[in-house]
């Protein structure tokens, strides 16, 4: 007994932590809640998989074994003591007893023997009576009990932990190892093109749990199961599952409020055919398979893109078609990059209060409790680009321009480390809300013949002396030059040599050059594109400005183009979770059983009660005693009114 009742405290102190730490989930989520040290402990010792590792289904075996060997030794003893009337107490030993009482009483002995009987039956015991003659005088012996199903509750709460020990191991990969270790199956190493037999599993396996993504219009029949991070086994289903559409409502905030998927279920053996829809909470449930829904995803949705080179005027902007299922390879400027993509989403709802300023993403659930402006701010891609030596950046590029602090911007968020928090490049939407103009601006800056054109008319805009319009050119060349390789940070810098008195001056004087010239520059891009030049008005000069910090802003950016997602085309796919599990039926009676046996343990009361009428020379003497296995409050109670009801109907007649 204090064997399994170690065993059971150990295994729901492991349930508890499989409740509370989510399981199954990729490594790098637990890295991004409790950081690299804690996830590799809990990898290392299972608790990400806490039910299926050996040491758990051990300890269920052992308690299993403990629990069945505590109830075939007690069980058969519970019996008899449930049947059991205890009889051949001795008066003098009901003496001894911390309940008892003994009185005397003149009524004559069958009566006296009929009101004891009728009193026991009225307060709900079962008896039993015996006589004795000793020297011509009758001896009556009482044994009563009531309460005897609390043994019950004991069985019941032993029985209930076999029930949901056996239910657990049923529905743990013991049937999936069994096949590994008896039946040659061999998980499959990832990547692989083909499955081979040796690596699937038939329908009928006794117990799984996996995940299936299925996009919109296309049929699985199977489910993979994942032994490791690297290897896999194929379930077979015994039907067909094909995802015939999927509905997602959003709540305003843009958290999902209703998702479901419409189904086509095709029996495997009979070819019948049913259609239903899957939620939460709603699965679906066929030949014993349980199918969930869990989550969505995206399912291979297509994009065109737009590649602008940030450094090198002389490279064309790319236009390219993607796929999420399919990374991308592109050269730029003969360096290799990959594109890796992570996650899209078409609807992004952030709040878009002008109080956020340059925190709208960040602040966007902001718990202050102050009123909220939510806005669907459109599509966002999510990308990992890496170079050709192994470096890794990870992107969220915003499609639609964001509003900030009255002016749109587009948005590209970048990091180099899962540790790190986004860095965010605010790029100016032009007139036309595009981002066509802010590289122009761009790749002009860069282009040496465009800044000389600039730089030309900016001298001719001037009355110089020509002595003076060389050096002019030569001074503002330098500033461009120092602006190209630094923004503004390079310009504070490099004024902060100065003396104090003068850094002022100089910096108006500095940046007013660096505006016209950026505004030149425009202008000039757009002829050659044949375009219109920009009207030179509040709404030019503050995108001016905007395009200079974007600029400055850049310079940091760790890829040499920017990736624009121009249009798209999405498609939706159901994540699905598959289960077949015969022992939450056990699981669920055992808890039945569990409860019933506690609520037999707490509130039926096992007493016992004996009465010995004993006759004397002038009538009969009365010993009471009773004895329970837990002396309570109700028990002591108890006693004093059988003791009363007893002494009161033994008492002489009037």
């Amino acid at each position: 007994m204090r064997f399994a009742v170690s065993m059971l405290t150990v295994v729901a102190i492991a349930s508890a932590i499989g409740t509370l730490l989510k399981q199954n989930e990729p490594y790098i989520n637990y890295t991004n809640q409790f950081g690299d040290f804690w996830a590799k402990i809990f990898v290392r010792i299972g608790l990400d998989d806490v039910y299926n590792q050996s040491w758990f289904l051990g300890l269920l075996v052992f308690l299993l074994l403990s629990t069945s060997i505590c109830l075939i030794r007690n069980t058969p003893k519970m019996l008899r003591e449930m049947r059991s009337f205890k009889q051949h107490n001795r008066t003098r030993s009901l003496l001894h007893l911390p309940e008892h009482a003994q009185w005397h009483s003149n009524v004559d002995g069958e009566v006296l023997t009929a009101q004891c009987a009728q009193t026991f039956e009225q307060l709900g015991y079962q008896i039993r009576a015996a006589q004795e003659t000793i020297d011509g005088r009758t001896h009556i012996y009482f044994s009563a009990k009531r309460g005897r199903f609390n043994r019950l509750g004991y069985i019941l709460t032993h029985l209930a932990i076999i029930v949901i020990c056996l239910g657990g191991l049923m529905d743990s990969e013991l049937s999936i190892r069994a096949q590994v270790w008896f039946f040659g199956k061999q998980p499959l190493a990832l990547p692989a093109l083909q499955v081979p037999e040796s690596a699937t599993l038939k329908p009928d396996t006794l117990s799984y749990r996996g995940n299936i993504s299925i996009p919109e219009g296309q049929t699985v029949d199977y489910v993979a199961l994942y032994t490791d991070a690297n290897h896999v086994l194929v379930q077979n289903l015994p039907f067909d599952i094909t995802l015939n559409r999927f509905i997602v409502d959003y709540y305003s905030t843009g958290m999902p409020k209703r998702f479901a998927s419409e189904v086509t279920v095709t029996d495997k053996d009979n070819g019948k055919q049913f259609q239903q829809t899957i939620e939460v909470n709603h699965p679906l449930r066929y030949k014993g398979v349980a199918v969930y829904q869990s989550s969505f995803g995206d399912g291979g949705s297509k994009f065109k893109l737009a590649i602008h080179p940030l450094r090198d005027p002389n490279l064309p902007v790319l236009r390219k078609d993607a796929s999420m299922l399919d990374n991308q390879t592109l050269t730029i400027d003969k360096e290799t990059y990959q594109i890796e993509w992570r996650d899209f989403k078409p609807i992004n709802v952030e709040d878009m209060r002008d109080d956020h300023g340059d925190n709208a993403f960040t602040d966007a659930l902001n718990p202050k409790g102050a009123r909220k402006d939510f806005q669907n701010i459109g599509a966002m891609l999510n990308f990992v680009l890496r170079d050709s030596k192994g470096g890794a950046t990870e992107y969220r590029n915003y499609m639609s321009p964001i509003m900030i602090n009255g002016a749109a911007f587009f948005v590209s968020m970048q990091r180099n480390d899962l540790q790190n928090n986004f860095t965010n490049w605010h790029i100016p939407a032009d007139a036309d809300a595009s981002i066509n103009d802010y590289m122009r601006i761009q790749t002009g800056i860069h282009d040496e013949a465009i800044v000389l054109q600039a730089l030309n008319r900016l001298a001719n805009a001037r009355p110089l002396k020509s002595n003076e319009r060389a050096d002019y050119i030569k001074n503002a060349s330098a500033i461009m030059q120092l602006f190209r390789e630094g923004g503004l940070t390079a310009i504070s810098d490099k004024l902060g040599e100065l003396p104090e008195i003068e850094q002022e001056r100089m910096w108006q004087s500095v940046t007013g050059l660096i505006h016209t010239m950026t505004s030149h520059i425009l202008n000039l891009q757009r002829e050659q594109a044949q375009l219109a030049p920009r009207v030179d008005n509040e709404q030019t000069q503050r995108f001016i400005d905007d395009s200079i910090n974007g600029y400055t802003q850049g310079i940091q950016y760790p890829a040499p183009f920017y990736l624009e997602l121009e249009s798209f085309t999405e498609i939706k796919s159901s994540e699905l979770q598959v289960t077949r599990s015969p022992g939450q039926w056990w699981v669920y009676l055992g808890s039945l059983m569990l409860v019933l046996g506690t609520l037999a343990m707490a509130f039926i009361r096992e007493r016992r009660v004996w009465l010995h009428i004993t006759p004397d020379t002038t009538g009969n003497t009365l010993t009471l005693a009773m004895s329970s296995t837990r002396r309570t409050y109700d028990y002591r109670a108890h006693w004093h009114t059988l003791q009363a009801r007893l002494q009161a109907v033994t008492s002489e007649n009037p």
